[in-house]
């Protein structure tokens, strides 16, 4: 189902319930997915998100930071511009609706690939400012070392800071809610005129 259709399902849905039950959406998890819900009366979403992206070999890197600091505004952090050059693909894929089953098992734009050559060198931790035990112990270069040679602990501090970075997402998305910034949030995440203002930078 396409993702325009299914938020409009959703949202005729949602008019029907009781207003003081919860809502509870099953298999949705991609950010932007998360979003339309949300703004569509979604309250609770189950979702294995994080474990696909850690299957993938890669890791959650995507902007999600609402608070008001001059010193960022219209800035992504480095981790999130670095992308931009790799995720044109994935991009048009979301615009044009939901992924297919098969797509499910590509990376999306929310995400980078650590067996990716460029990392092997990479010194640099997950994403900067992140403050799981991954992002805080560990570079690049070494998870790109552990996914090349098969190792298990790969799996395990991807999916502690994959788990940590969607936690962050949904901490945001209550904290926008609560906030009236959704909109800020989406653009945030979406990166909608993110491209234009820094490269005029």
């Amino acid at each position: 189902m396409e993702q325009a259709l299914r938020t409009q399902l959703i949202t005729a849905v949602t008019k029907e319930l009781p207003e003081d039950k919860p809502r509870l959406l099953q298999g949705v998890g991609r950010p932007d997915e998360v979003l339309a819900c949300a703004e569509a009366g979604v309250d609770l979403f189950e979702s294995f998100f994080p474990f696909q992206v850690t299957e993938r070999g890669c890791a959650l890197c995507f902007d999600y930071d609402v608070s008001p600091d001059p010193e960022r505004a219209g800035r992504a952090p480095p981790a999130v511009l670095e992308l931009e050059e790799n995720r044109e693909t994935a991009v048009v894929a979301q615009q044009n609706g939901d992924l297919n089953l098969d797509e499910r098992t590509q990376m999306t734009s929310f995400e980078i690939d650590l067996k990716d050559k460029r990392y092997q060198d990479d010194f640099r931790p997950l994403v900067e400012g992140c403050g799981c035990y991954c992002c805080k112990n560990h570079q690049r270069a070494y998870m790109h070392h552990l996914l090349v040679t098969n190792e298990l602990l790969a799996g395990v501090l991807l999916m502690i800071h994959n788990t940590a970075h969607y936690l962050g997402f949904f901490r945001a998305l209550r904290e926008a809610l609560a906030g009236d910034k959704l909109d800020l949030l989406k653009r945030r995440v979406l990166r909608e005129g993110g491209r234009q203002t820094e490269r005029k930078d």
